[in-house]
């Protein structure tokens, strides 16, 4: 059976990784979250990826576009839920967060389907919405378009990152910026020289793979740096919910 093991001091994966890998056959993955750079690699947009590249290869595999969007969407909760915050209890700031996580789910897919191979990570979601707040000039005496509208009214009406966005993007200026601002305030956490090692590369070991192969992930949290709490809520959320949707497909 596949499983996570959660880790203050390293002893797990000290005593018990290199003999699940040896003797049990497991596939070991090792999250080092007190040194980053000396980790496996976790890039949260990995599964988005691999179904988008499935679909650019043969547009008439839907199946493959299906399961793009629905990672997607699952990455975009898990990262607008940090902290265990839920839409139901933000009250009147519930728009903002349904809305920041359309608008995350709507560029995580961009970013899949046009971005370099290197540049697919979650680090390059950040770039994009700090460049979409910058206003582009219309010229003549219209006033500055949003960038963000700018880009979505490049893509066909039928374009699910159209969809996704649809709040959003049908906002007033201010409340769009204000949307584009919580999903900013949200991936700031992934802005560090360390944590761009395990996020921005490969991937380790994935929902997938967890799930058809044995396979053990250790994630080694330094309990004395609460600024690293988050991921360990943000890795384990993030698996559980595609283990659901495989299951699901699974029966």
């Amino acid at each position: 059976m596949s499983f996570v093991s959660t880790d203050t001091k390293a002893d797990v994966v000290r005593n018990y990784g290199t003999i699940a890998s040896k003797y049990y056959g497991y596939n070991v993955s090792v999250l080092d979250l007190r040194n980053p750079t000396r980790s496996n690699e976790n890039n949260m947009l990995h599964l988005v990826n691999k179904y988008m590249d499935v679909y650019l290869k043969d547009k008439n595999d839907l199946s493959a576009k299906a399961k793009a969007e629905k990672y997607a969407k699952i990455t975009a909760k898990t990262i607008i839920s940090i902290g265990g915050a839920d839409s139901s209890a933000m009250g009147q700031n519930a728009f903002f967060y349904d809305a920041a996580e359309g608008l995350l789910a709507s560029l995580i897919l961009l970013i899949a389907e046009f971005g370099e191979k290197n540049e697919r990570h979650i680090v390059s979601v950040f770039k994009l919405i700090q460049d979409l707040l910058k206003p582009i000039e219309s010229g003549g005496k219209q006033k500055p378009k949003n960038g963000f509208k700018v880009l979505m009214e490049k893509l066909p009406d039928e374009h699910k990152a159209k969809w996704l966005a649809g709040s959003a993007l049908h906002s007033a200026d201010q409340a769009m910026m204000s949307i584009m601002s919580t999903a900013l305030s949200r991936l700031n956490s992934f802005i560090d020289s360390e944590m761009e090692q395990i996020l921005c590369f490969g991937t380790a070991i994935d929902a997938e793979r967890f799930c058809s192969e044995k396979s053990a992930i250790f994630i080694i949290l330094p309990e004395e740096d609460q600024s690293k709490y988050f991921m360990v809520s943000l890795l384990i959320q993030q698996l559980y919910r595609e283990i659901l949707v495989i299951a699901d497909e699974n029966g």
